[in-house]
């Protein structure tokens, strides 16, 4: 088994920054290409904000838990957090068609962090929403 970080966060967009920097901190040893501290990033930046803004119907602290690992040289980030049942990936991709003003708001982050991982799975487990992304270290 391999090396792991796990960062607690509450559901608060002032947290995001501090996971973000931790998360990169922990990474600088393993020197991780530019595609891969690029995934780390946004995902934690999308993953939360979207749990943050509408995963939540109270005013209540939840925790929202970020889990990256390193194993085989495959880097692992796995979101959970106990918002509402949502797969993202049942989402339809942005209709790039459409003039930027006459799309839809949402769904270019999930869409962005399909392009860029290798794997990303959902699953709803006690009560928790987990989404999982996978991308080679090399």
């Amino acid at each position: 088994m391999g090396e792991s970080l796990t960062i607690e966060v509450p559901n608060s967009r002032d947290a995001i920054a501090c996971a973000s920097a931790k998360a990169e901190s922990w990474l600088e040893p393993y020197h991780p290409t530019p595609q891969v501290l690029n995934m780390v990033l946004l995902g934690i930046e999308e993953l939360v904000a979207n749990c943050i803004d509408y995963g939540y119907d109270d005013a209540k602290e939840h925790t929202i838990v970020i889990v990256l690992a390193i194993d085989n040289q495959n880097l692992t980030i796995k979101v959970i957090d106990d918002g509402h049942p949502f797969d993202p990936l049942t989402a339809p991709p942005p209709d790039f068609s459409l003039q930027v003003r006459d799309r839809p708001v949402g769904g270019l982050g999930i869409h962005l962090l399909r392009k860029l991982s290798d794997h990303i799975a959902y699953e709803r487990r006690d009560g928790t929403n987990q989404l999982t992304l996978t991308k080679r270290m090399r």
